[in-house]
């Protein structure tokens, strides 16, 4: 057996030093190569000895680079020049090792301790293990091969198992009703068209051996042919009455998963919008919700609607030869088979496929979306986005298509092996009816009921494939619900957010995940109650960073953030954000009315039109809205009909509108100004001055005249403070804040 090291190649020499010293080491198996001899885990006791004590059959260790591999030794021979060459072989390996050095010789296995108990090398069991190896290598070793391959299976059956049936639990949750009644319908459509199959038999019975001249035997007949029609009238009323429930039992399925799909994205870290791992674990949670929940809900009411009919033809073939039922089983074992193989293919596929399924559909995203189309018209450059998404798209259809080989060729083979052992077993029933073992009606009876079971046994071997392969898939969207939330660090009973005295950064560091720079570094900042502070500098300097440090969208890898003298991480983010409002440098534009583009300010506050219209007033975008179409009730953007499209500055007002709608205590504003012209920045500062005068206002700025009537200007340079004071002590400075004003008023930002 192979054992790496866990630890650096120090470690091992000093391995080889104590066994130079006589002294008896201890090592985990690792590996499979010396099964059933020995098996993963166990603890191997070895010692040193001089390499021409070594008999063949010894368990040994030798040391190639940082590895000891254990394995028997096969042969031990001379060299011209005296030295020994080692050969190995392990018990469950068809090749020999590469030859050894004696100085690659390490030790000699003594004994094996597993499960708790010593094992001595020279145990009856162990001497007929070396027996078998020895004399029946090739046998004994394909033959462990398949034992740990179905000790493997079994071991994946059962943790699917456990957890298909843990998964269809939270499904099935709150739908338990639906559920059964949907169970209960499967369980009668399987046994209908078996009990259909049996009254056809008798009624053929009956009249191949029946005459009409007696009142019962017309009676017989009619109640006969009555009860088929029930029946046949049953299972269309029964699929009927199965696919409305279904459907209803999918839509409230479909409903809840939708639901937890979207609260939990609400939940998420900041951060994990930023992680290209999670993305592609959102990617497939999204991509699969649609329908894998209902699919597998499907799978199993199939699964259960197979097993009811299953049970029922087992006992009709068992009356008719018992042998029957064999075939019919060995028949479809190994389309069963290889669609089990073809849903771990599948997945594993889709898991790799992640990542450049999101490179696509980015791709996609820009050749179609308004937002580029603009700059892809001016600079006539759709080819290239073209071109890399028909790279991407063939790559992915390649391995699709790749994978639909295989899933036809094993078909094919699957089939053609049914076909030749459903024919021969035709030619059986033919052969006993000929002999006047069969009635004509059992003859019937068994043609209709193995074409059924050879359909029931697929339809039920489908199921299980389609229930483990939506499982895995499910799988991905049940781990993207197990995402830490954001407010997994919130305190059980968070402090009420009431700003009195100040905001403080105590040498506040942060370092986005996939970076390998700090975006902030040992920052010091005040920010006093009812105070209006501002942060400038140069684009990547860290200013739209500690905004959302502080609205606690993420948490600092160094210092802390503290209000009133409170760590933030001790306030629920949801009491912190309550008290803020902002506006954000990347606004968002929602395609819905210009009412509720402002509502959403304070979507959980009574709706006040008033209030609306002067939160508009104050960002200076009223006078717009009331000239749209249908005034504040006008849907904007340009996705869906009878809307009106605004303009970047515009929309910039609305995001302000939203701001000042949310009137709460503290106030940020990242870059507010960005899209507005000179005469809109005026009257945006004008309504900054007069919304200032009762909150603790926040501002991030480029524009330095944005932000000269602020009480305390920090001027940020790469992640660090630089410079601290008014407008006017800043300028008297004359450092970078001097020569970045200087910039600003040449017209250079």
């Amino acid at each position: 057996m192979r054992k790496e090291s866990k630890y650096n190649k120090s470690l091992i020499d000093l391995a080889e030093v104590l066994l130079e010293d006589n002294n008896t080491l201890s090592i985990r198996a690792s590996g499979s190569s010396m099964y059933p001899s020995l098996k993963e885990g166990d603890i191997c006791y070895e010692q040193k000895c001089p390499v021409e004590d070594l008999k063949k059959g010894d368990i040994i260790a030798c040391r190639k680079n940082n590895f000891f591999i254990m394995h028997r030794l096969k042969r031990l021979s001379k060299r011209p020049d005296g030295k020994y060459v080692i050969e190995m072989r392990g018990d469950n390996v068809l090749h020999y090792d590469p030859p050894f050095d004696e100085e690659e010789f390490v030790a000699k296995l003594l004994y094996f301790k597993r499960d708790g108990k010593i094992h001595q090398v020279d145990s009856p069991s162990m001497k007929f293990k070396k027996f078998i190896d020895d004399y029946f290598h090739p046998v004994s070793c394909r033959f462990n091969k398949g034992l740990l391959f179905t000790k493997y299976a079994f071991s994946v059956i059962r943790k699917q198992n456990s957890s298909l049936f843990t998964n269809l639990r939270q499904l099935i949750r709150g739908n338990q009703s639906q559920f059964r009644s949907n169970a209960l319908i499967a369980v009668l459509k399987g046994i209908v068209p078996i009990g259909m199959l049996v009254s056809i038999k008798f009624l053929i019975d009956f009249l191949t051996h029946s005459s009409f001249g007696q009142p019962e035997q017309k009676l017989l007949f009619f109640a006969l042919l009555g009860v088929t029609a029930l029946l046949f009238l049953a299972g269309g009323v029964l699929t009927q009455i199965g696919n409305y429930t279904a459907e209803k039992m999918s839509q409230s399925v479909t409903r809840r998963v939708y639901d937890e799909l979207h609260q939990k994205h609400i939940r998420l870290h900041l951060t994990d919008f930023e992680n290209s791992a999670q993305l592609d674990r959102m990617h497939r949670a999204v991509q699969e919700a649609s329908y894998r929940p209902v699919r597998i809900l499907n799978s199993a009411l199939g699964l259960i609607k197979t097993c009811s009919a299953g049970i029922l033809l087992l006992a009709l073939f068992v009356t008719i030869r018992w042998y029957l039922v064999i075939i019919l089983l060995v028949a479809v074992l190994p389309e069963a088979v290889f669609r089990m193989a073809y849903s771990r293919k599948l997945y594993r596929m889709k898991e790799k496929q992640a990542p450049d399924e999101r490179e696509k559909s980015y791709y996609n995203r820009v050749i179609t979306g308004f937002p580029f189309a603009k700059e892809i018209r001016l600079f006539d450059f759709p080819d290239y986005f073209i071109r890399l998404f028909n790279r991407k798209q063939d790559l992915l259809f390649d391995e699709k298509l790749k994978l639909s080989r295989y899933e036809l060729r094993t078909s094919i083979l699957a089939q053609v092996f049914a076909v030749l052992l459903i024919f021969s077993t035709l030619g059986i029933v033919s052969y006993l009816s000929i002999a006047g073992m069969m009635t004509i009606g059992t003859v019937v009876l068994f043609f209709f009921a193995f074409q059924r079971g050879y359909s029931i046994l697929n339809e039920f071997f489908r199921s299980v494939t389609s229930l483990v392969e939506d499982n895995s898939f499910l799988q991905d969207y049940l781990s993207f619900l197990q995402i830490p939330d954001v407010q997994s660090n919130k305190v059980i009973s968070p402090k009420p957010f009431r700003l009195e005295n100040e905001i403080r950064f105590d040498n506040v560091s942060f370092r986005y995940s996939e970076s390998d720079r700090d975006a902030l570094r040992n920052v010091n900042i005040r920010i006093p109650a009812g105070k209006t502070v501002a942060l400038v500098g140069e684009n990547g300097a860290g200013k739209s960073t500690l905004v959302k440090l502080l609205c606690g969208f993420y948490r600092p890898t160094g210092g802390e953030i503290l209000l009133d003298g409170v760590p933030a991480g001790e306030i629920g983010q949801v009491e912190l954000l309550r008290g803020i409002t902002a506006v954000f440098q990347d606004f968002a534009l929602y395609q819905v009315s210009a009412a509720d583009n402002i509502m959403l300010g304070n979507y959980r506050k009574p709706r006040n039109m008033t209030q609306m219209k002067e939160a508009a007033a104050e960002a200076g975008i009223a006078e717009t809205l009331e000239k749209l179409p249908q005034g504040y009730d006008t849907r904007l953007g340009h996705l869906f009909g009878e809307s009106e499209e605004l303009s970047i500055g515009q929309w910039q007002k609305m995001a302000l509108a939203r701001a000042f709608y949310r009137d709460a205590p503290l106030l940020l504003m990242d870059e507010p100004s960005s899209a507005l012209d000179a005469n809109a920045e005026r009257q945006l500062i004008e309504s900054l001055k007069a919304l200032a005068r009762n909150k603790t206002t926040l501002i991030v700025s480029h524009r330095l005249s944005t932000v000269q009537w602020a009480d305390i200007i920090y001027l940020l340079h790469r992640g660090e403070v630089a410079e601290t004071g008014t407008h006017e002590e800043l300028m008297q400075l004359r450092g970078r804040y001097y020569r970045l004003f200087s910039k600003n008023e040449n017209g250079v930002e």
